[in-house]
C-alpha cells in the first residue's frame, strides 16, 4: 500500500500571486511617503492582514515567507541594505503575526459579525502593533525622527495602529460577490447622511482648529443608522484618512501650522481620529447584528421550520399583496394557483416511519424551491399539502410549470435501510384567477384549485388537472 502524503504542498500560482501583491503594494507604499522618514500612512499591513484573514487557506507557513520575502525584496529594489530589509519587515511581519493570531483565535468570527468583534479588533491591532514598535527600537539606530527611544516606538505604534483600525473594518465586511447597486439607495434621501459627511469635512476645513476633528461624528453616526455596515466601514475609513493627511500635510488644517507640527501632535491625532471612528463602527455593528436577528426571527415566523415553505398566513399575505396590486392595475399579467398533494403520504409515515415521512417532506420542498423562479411562491398549507402562487402565469404556462413540477418529483429516489428505494408522486390542481377573482381571500381563491387537485386524486393521482376557467 502507498503511503498517504502527511503534507499537501500549497500550489504555486496563489503564493506567486501573494509575492507580488505584497511587493506591488510595498513598493507603491515605500516610493510615496516622505523623504528620509516613516510613512504617514502605512497601508501594506492592514491590506494583508484583511486578506489573510478572509482567505485563510494563504495563512500557511509558504504564505508567511511568500509575504516576508516580496517586502525584503521591495526594500532591496529602492535601496535598502539587506540587514536593514531584513529586520525591518521582521517588524512588519510581527504585526501581521500577532494580529492574525489574536483575531482567528479570539472569541467570535474576524468578520465582525460578533457584538465583541470591535473590541477583538481593537486588541489584535494594539497587540500587533505594539510588537512591530517594539521590535523597530531593538535595530541599530533606531531613534528616527532625531528623537527617543520613546519617540520611535510611539511613532510605530500609533501609525500600524491607526492604519489598522481605519482600513480591516472595509477589508473584513467587503461582500464576497458584488451586486448591482440598488436603485433605491441612489434616492437624495438614502444621500443625505452621506452629503452631511461631506459638508461635516468641509466645515472643518473652513472652521479648523482642534476640535474640527470631531465634527463628521455625528453624520457617521447617522451613516451608522441607515447604511450597511461595509458601507459605513468604507466612509470611516475615507474620513479617517482625510483627516490624517489633512492634519499632517496643511499650513492651517485643523488650526495646526505645519511648521509646529512635531510627532506628538501627528501620532496624538492619529489616535484620537481612529478612536472617533471607532464609535459610528459600534453602532454600525450592533444595528447590523439587531436587523439580522430580526430577519431571523421574521424568518422562522413565516416560514415551516421541517421544509422552508412560507407558513399559511404568510402566503396567504403575500399572495393578497400581489392580487391587490393586479386589482389595481386593470389589464396586468395573470396570476395562477397551484395545489399540491403528495400521494399516499399517510402511508409512507405508516410503513417507513415519521423519520422517513419528513425527510421526504424536506428533499420534496427543497427540489420544489429550486424549480421556482424569483417572485413565485411556495408555502404548506399543512401535513403534505403546498401550494404554489405563479404571478404573471396564463393557464398554459401555468400548466406547464405544474407539469414540469409533476415530472421532477417523480424522479425523486429516497434509500431505504433495506436496500430498496422510495419513490413518491404528487397530484396537481391547477387554476388560473380572473380580474374579477383579484380581490378573493386565499382560501377562496384557492378553492378552484383544489377542486382541480380533487379530480386529479379522483382519477388515479400522479397527474395535472385545470380547473374550468369561469366566464367574464
Amino acid at each position: 500500500m502507498a503511503a498517504r502524503k502527511l503534507f499537501h504542498p500549497p500550489s504555486i500560482l496563489p503564493l506567486a500571486g501573494l509575492f507580488v501583491l505584497t511587493l506591488g503594494l510595498t513598493l507603491l507604499g515605500t516610493l510615496t511617503r516622505p523623504i528620509e522618514s516613516l510613512s504617514l500612512f502605512w497601508p501594506i499591513n492592514a491590506i494583508l492582514l484583511g486578506l489573510l484573514l478572509r482567505q485563510a487557506s494563504l495563512a500557511t507557513p509558504p504564505g508567511w515567507l511568500a509575504i516576508y520575502l516580496g517586502m525584503v525584496a521591495a526594500d532591496l529594489l529602492t535601496g535598502n541594505d539587506l540587514l536593514t530589509a531584513l529586520w525591518l519587515n521582521a517588524c512588519n511581519m510581527g504585526l501581521l503575526l500577532t494580529a492574525w493570531y489574536l483575531m482567528v483565535h479570539l472569541p467570535g468570527q474576524p468578520r465582525l459579525e460578533h457584538p465583541l468583534a470591535l473590541l477583538h479588533l481593537l486588541l489584535a491591532c494594539a497587540a500587533g502593533a505594539a510588537v512591530a514598535a517594539s521590535l523597530a527600537c531593538t535595530m541599530d539606530g533606531a531613534r528616527w525622527f532625531d528623537g527617543t527611544l520613546q519617540t520611535t516606538w510611539l511613532s510605530w505604534f500609533t501609525e500600524q495602529f491607526s492604519t489598522c483600525l481605519l482600513i480591516l473594518p472595509a477589508l473584513l465586511t467587503a461582500p464576497r460577490s458584488w451586486h448591482r447597486p440598488n436603485l433605491h439607495e441612489l434616492r437624495l434621501l438614502r444621500a443625505l447622511p452621506l452629503l452631511a459627511l461631506l459638508a461635516s469635512l468641509a466645515a472643518g476645513l473652513v472652521i479648523g482648529g482642534p476640535g474640527a476633528l470631531a465634527f463628521p461624528v455625528p453624520a457617521l453616526l447617522w451613516c451608522a443608522l441607515r447604511y450597511r455596515l461595509f458601507t459605513l466601514a468604507v466612509l470611516t475609513m475615507l474620513t479617517g484618512l482625510v483627516e490624517i493627511v489633512g492634519v499632517a500635510g496643511s499650513l492651517t488644517f485643523y488650526g495646526v501650522a505645519q511648521h509646529s507640527l512635531d510627532d506628538s501632535a501627528l501620532m496624538s491625532a492619529r489616535l484620537g481620529i481612529s478612536m472617533l471612528v471607532m464609535g459610528p463602527l459600534v453602532v454600525a455593528v450592533a444595528t447590523t447584528i439587531n436587523r439580522q436577528l430580526l430577519e431571523r426571527l421574521e424568518h422562522r415566523a413565516n416560514h415551516d421550520t421541517l421544509t422552508g415553505a412560507l407558513m399559511r398566513n404568510a402566503l396567504a399575505q403575500q399572495t393578497s399583496a400581489l392580487l391587490e396590486r393586479r386589482r389595481q392595475q386593470p389589464g396586468s399579467s395573470p396570476l395562477s394557483l397551484l395545489m399540491i398533494d403528495i400521494d399516499h403520504f399517510k402511508a409512507i409515515n405508516d410503513t417507513h416511519g415519521h423519520a422517513m415521512g419528513d425527510q421526504v417532506l424536506r428533499t420534496f420542498a427543497a427540489e420544489l424551491r429550486q424549480q421556482l423562479r424569483q417572485g413565485e411562491l411556495f408555502g404548506r398549507l399543512g401535513g403534505e399539502e403546498f401550494a404554489v402562487v405563479l404571478p404573471g402565469a396564463n393557464r398554459v404556462e401555468a400548466l406547464h410549470i405544474a407539469e414540469r413540477l409533476r415530472a421532477t418529483v417523480e424522479r425523486l429516489q429516497f434509500p431505504l435501510a433495506d436496500g430498496g428505494t422510495l419513490r413518491i408522486t404528487v397530484s396537481i390542481g391547477v387554476a388560473t384567477l380572473g380580474e374579477r377573482e383579484y380581490d378573493l381571500p386565499l382560501e377562496q381563491a384557492l378553492l378552484r384549485a383544489d377542486m382541480a387537485l380533487y379530480q386529479a386524486k379522483a382519477q388515479g393521482r400522479n397527474r395535472v388537472m385545470m380547473a374550468e376557467e369561469r366566464p367574464d
